[in-house]
């Protein structure tokens, strides 16, 4: 595995060579040519650097080992994902604060409240429309999932840090700001707002959802996307929140609502302060290992097999897809999606109950969402933690002190790290002496290891933006054409082929399978079956080996006389035809159970009838 991360240190080279060189004003002359400016080093570093990592990416997904092929289409769709919300929502974010600028602290909490507000309504909305909850419903449920993918998870991003931005601007007001314990006081006070948020979307979903009393497989499919979406929103807060507390606590500085410090500051950290950030990761990973143990114990029974393990898609965790509804309609066993049967028994969160379809009392809907809740906060946490610790600690050297050369050196340290950390808890997962419920915890550390690599390209891209932004005379309108192009450019390629690799089968064999109804898809595959073909031939024929017919899978030798492969051939034959007849036998003993009860049964009617007779008579 080591290859694919060669590209770091080089990246990390380039860049030290690049900072030698400013220290070098004066020009020389070598041979004739004079020596490269720290500019030109750089660009350097940045075109070997970007060359070699997408090298590296094509070493990862295409990996021997499908599970590293899995994790690795799974954080690049989710690196993107974060990429582009966080690029949609800086660049309304900067348009609103521009309109409220100079307002009090208490007036910029109500705006960012609003704006997150907005946003927590577009998604609902977006939503609902997609899932057919409002409005007329799709008519192919296989062409509307991915959207509601793309959309679910896009918007559930852009609202968690509208609410992040909403909750870390109230730990900026008196009397919050005042001391640590006090900071903390949000975290309980973010949570009422965002579960009385939920209470309120449920109630409304319910209210869509019964107005026909039925309950149609699109509203669960918009109930199950929407709680997902919520979750992943009040995760997002909740551990930022309780980072920003604990980074107050730490080093007796409350960061701005970014997360962000002044560099004098940043490189001043001590090294018990560091240390302490890097103990509270494990903490939480400690925890996070725990929950998710216990809480497999119960989930996990009756699951043998590795495969009905796996982590859920990034950006969705439903369960039952909408295709698989899909292909029982057409297959004529399944449900109308318009009618509501077994599967459509949804449980929804508001306290009532209305014929088949109950409703969660508060109680229980408190305490599951607290601990599903509960979980992301310590995944996040720990991603959180690990990525302000690690910059804490590249803070420290001295060549680093630029904002962006330190966002590049601390992704490229984390992608590496996390990488290598992925690959040996997989090789642990893979052991026969691990069972299924810590094969499941291992996924969930997997998993936050994934959202630190997110993480960490998050606030790179973020510096990148603000470095472009601030080298033009309209700051505004440079990160307005910079989401221009993310949704015009980064959005569609994510949509059509990133996301569909990350919530499919198809990471497992590296290219998508689209429509197999469409001609033209149809003819490309089979073209690919014939090519298949065609190699498998002429393999045989190197080896000696030739097709008996078209019909089956036997091979013959027609040359050579090669006695080894023909006694290899021999004692195959003879280990199929042994387990042959044992299965013959078997059947036969079936077939001998069988037949002796059935004279058993014959010969109790014939005593029945006997006994009928008698009475009759009688």
């Amino acid at each position: 595995t080591m290859p694919p991360f060669a590209f770091t240190a080089l990246v990390l080279a380039s860049k030290f060579l690049s900072v030698c060189a400013e220290e070098q004003q004066q020009e020389q002359e070598t041979e004739g040519e004079e020596e490269a400016s720290p500019k030109d080093i750089a660009i350097a570093a940045t075109l070997i650097g970007a060359v070699s990592f997408q090298m590296g990416l094509f070493h990862l997904t295409n990996h021997r080992d499908k599970d590293m092929r899995k994790y690795t289409y799974q954080v690049i769709n989710q690196t993107v994902s974060i990429f582009c919300s966080v690029l949609m929502f800086s660049t309304f974010n900067d348009i609103v604060q521009a309109q409220f600028s100079g307002v009090s602290p208490e007036m910029k909490v109500l705006v960012n409240m609003g704006h997150m507000l907005v946003w927590f309504l577009i998604l609902q909305l977006t939503l609902a429309w997609a899932c057919g909850a409002v409005g007329s419903p799709p008519s192919d449920l296989e062409d509307v999932e991915l959207f509601i993918q793309c959309s679910g998870t896009l918007l559930a991003h852009i609202t968690g840090f509208a609410s992040i931005n909403a909750w870390g601007s109230v730990q900026q007001i008196s009397p919050f700001k005042e001391s640590p314990s006090l900071c903390l006081l949000v975290l309980p006070i973010s949570f009422t707002g965002q579960f009385l948020l939920q209470r309120c979307s449920d109630w409304a979903r319910w209210k869509v959802a019964m107005k026909d009393e039925e309950l149609s497989i699109f509203e669960e499919k918009w109930d199950e996307e929407t709680e997902e979406a919520e979750n992943d929103i009040m995760g997002l807060t909740l551990s930022f929140n309780l980072i920003q507390a604990v980074r107050f606590w730490d080093t007796s500085y409350l960061p701005n609502t970014e997360g962000d410090e002044p560099m004098d500051i940043l490189a001043s950290h001590t090294r018990i302060q560091i240390q302490r950030l890097w103990g509270l990761a494990v903490i939480f990973a400690l925890c996070l290992f725990t929950m998710n143990y216990y809480s497999a114990k119960v989930k996990m029974s009756g699951r043998g097999s590795r495969e009905s393990q796996e982590l859920p898609p990034a950006g969705g965790g439903a369960k039952d897809t909408l295709s698989e509804h899909s292909a029982a309609g057409r297959d004529g066993g399944g449900e109308s999606p318009h009618r509501p049967g077994p599967k459509a028994t949804r449980v929804f969160s508001f306290a009532t109950s209305t014929g088949t379809h109950t409703h969660k009392n508060f109680a229980e809907e408190l305490r599951e969402r607290s601990w599903e809740i509960t979980k992301l906060a310590w995944t996040m946490g720990f991603a959180w933690c690990c990525f302000y610790a690690g910059r804490m600690s590249l803070a420290r050297i001295a060549e680093l002190e630029e904002s962006m050369t330190l966002a590049v050196a601390l992704t490229l340290s984390i992608s590496l790290i996390s990488f290598s950390l992925i690959r040996i808890l997989d090789m642990i997962a893979d052991l026969d002496s691990t069972g299924p419920r810590v094969d499941h915890t291992i996924f969930q550390i997997i998993r936050a290891l994934g959202l630190l690599v997110g993480f960490g390209w998050e606030q790179t891209f973020d510096q990148a933006v603000e470095s472009i932004s601030s080298a033009v005379a309209f700051p505004h309108l440079a990160k307005f054409v910079l989401a221009l192009f993310c949704v015009v450019v980064i959005v569609p390629a994510w949509y059509k082929y990133i996301l569909p690799m990350a919530i499919t089968e198809c990471w497992e064999w590296g290219f998508l399978v689209h429509d197999l109804e469409d001609p033209e898809e149809r003819a490309r595959w089979e073209r690919v079956a014939q090519h298949l073909e065609e190699k498998r031939r002429k393999r045989l024929q190197k080896t000696g080996l030739t097709p008996k017919g078209e019909e089956d899978n036997f091979y013959v030798r027609l040359t050579g006389d090669d006695s080894s492969q023909v006694a290899q051939l021999q004692k195959e034959n003879a280990r199929l035809r042994q387990a042959l007849e044992t299965t013959v036998l078997a059947l036969k003993d079936r077939d001998g159970v069988d037949a002796g009860k059935h004279e058993t049964h014959k010969v109790n009617l014939a005593q029945m009838d006997t006994l009928i007779q008698t009475s009759s008579a009688v």
